[in-house]
């Protein structure tokens, strides 16, 4: 007896799930005969259970839970964009043009420090110009 196929691979898992095999059971088998390609399904056999093993348990750092204002969330530590929050954090009155200056000194992109400059106004609820320092 041949082995019933079908036209479309959807149709052989089809085929498979209604005999009774679980979809993530149904393997998809190909039948090329010239031009014509048939497909027909197989059951699959369900993955061992994994040995249980005395190793340690892998240790997974917490999850540090970021700063959000204003619907803008502060850069993690450690970073190019925290390092630009940092430096404006300690200019609160620098201009987007006197941070631009700033960033061949300290090996920033020039249009990334724009971007975060604008995010942390945003972070810290500035909006509008600011009145001139001085």
């Amino acid at each position: 007896m041949e082995a019933k196929t079908y036209t479309k691979r959807e149709n052989a898992r089809r085929a498979g799930v209604a005999a009774g095999v679980p979809a993530e059971l149904v393997g998809i088998t190909v039948h090329k005969d010239g031009d014509e390609v048939r497909f027909g399904w197989e059951t699959l056999e369900a993955p061992a259970a994994p040995e249980m093993t005395t190793a340690t348990p892998e240790v997974v750092a917490p999850k540090v839970s970021r700063v959000e204002q204003n619907g803008v969330r502060r850069p993690k530590e450690g970073g190019l964009c925290a390092a630009v929050w940092a430096w404006l954090d300690a200019h609160p009155g620098a201009t987007v043009k006197e941070a631009k200056a700033a960033a061949p000194d300290h090996g920033w992109n020039v249009n990334n420090v724009a971007c975060e400059f604008y995010a942390w106004r945003k972070f810290n609820g500035l909006s509008g110009r600011q009145a001139a320092a001085g």
